[in-house]
């Protein structure tokens, strides 16, 4: 299991960092369902990024306590377990991250925006709007969702004349990576965000739009 350490600053402006549409985050002590409940509403929308092992703001108001990772790497076994029993599986990354200065381990997962409608294993459909992860129970809604998912977006289409290099070395991203929390290689980010085809490493369309948002 890949495992990177960060620093103090890096850990402080995780622990200080708002829920959105595309981030999460929660203390070591979530329950398995929840687990799935928040993978699930990434994969079933447009994909994000979840940290186990970080109070949020409602679980601990203070920003200074709020890392609260496992004591051991192992006791972080069972909420992957969690993740990897959502059906069908999903498109992730993941990684331990550490602090010097802080105790414990924390859990970093991407999740990939998925081309199929995900359910929790006690078969929940679950959406992100906003930074919350609510649930569909309308069969006409779950059928919807899944004719839209068997759509190609426009941020999936690839461009075939834009090397990865440039978009990865732009000096919008590297600008906009100097402030991100944990520090990312530009590279790295391209793939975690989606902006590249992970497999053949092409530039997809998707990246023009966040270029320009950057800037």
């Amino acid at each position: 299991m890949n495992t990177k350490t960060i620093g103090l600053n890096e850990a402080d402006d995780l622990s200080n960092r708002e829920e959105t549409h595309f981030f999460d985050n929660k203390s070591f002590l979530i329950k398995g369902a929840k687990v799935q409940k928040i993978a699930v509403a990434f994969a079933n929308a447009d994909g994000g990024e979840f940290i186990i092992g970080i109070a949020d703001e409602k679980e601990e108001p203070d920003q200074s306590k709020r890392w609260q990772g496992a004591s051991k790497i192992e006791d972080l076994n069972s909420h992957l377990q969690a993740i990897f029993e959502v059906t069908p599986s999903l498109d992730l990354k993941y990684e331990i991250l550490k602090c010097e200065d802080k105790t414990g381990y924390i859990l970093r997962v991407l999740i990939e925006k998925s081309s199929e409608v995900h359910k929790t294993a006690d078969g929940t459909v679950y959406q992100r709007y906003g930074a919350q992860s609510l649930p569909i129970k309308d069969h006409q809604k779950i059928t919807e969702l899944s004719f839209a998912k068997g759509a190609t977006s426009f941020e999936d289409q690839v461009i075939k004349d834009i090397p990865a290099e440039q978009i990865a070395e732009s000096k919008e991203l590297i600008s906009f990576l100097k402030d991100y929390s944990p520090k990312t290689d530009p590279l790295e980010f391209c793939i975690n965000q989606n902006l590249l085809d992970y497999r053949t490493w092409e530039t997809k369309s998707g990246c023009s739009i966040i270029i320009s948002f950057m800037s």
